[in-house]
């Protein structure tokens, strides 16, 4: 498993009802971001792009997406920078290779 990838929690049903609303669905992602201790930034993606997946970008680097079914994981995704210096020689012979 990715070091940067964490799950913070998972989506509960809209009240009443078998499904998640795409607005109680953001609100559920922005709530347990907040709880996690980050910063969603934006808006999420567009519905139309994929109604079914959540996604929106944090403060500092990373996003945060979320699978809009009951239970769906919300999961951040952080980033990671590196410079030259912190790359092994392996490594930059690779980057370097790709052109």
């Amino acid at each position: 498993m990715n070091p940067t990838t964490s799950t913070l929690g998972t989506l509960a049903p809209t009240s009443g009802n078998g499904w998640v609303t795409w607005k109680d669905a953001k609100r559920q992602v922005r709530a347990i971001a907040r709880k996690a201790g980050h910063k969603p930034t934006g808006f999420f993606r567009a519905r139309r792009e994929n109604r079914g997946e959540l996604l929106i970008h944090i403060d500092g680097g990373g996003t945060i997406s979320a699978r809009r079914k009951i239970g769906g994981a919300v999961v951040f995704s952080g980033v990671v920078v590196k410079s030259v210096d912190d790359l092994t020689p392996e490594q930059l012979a690779a980057i370097l290779a790709q052109g």
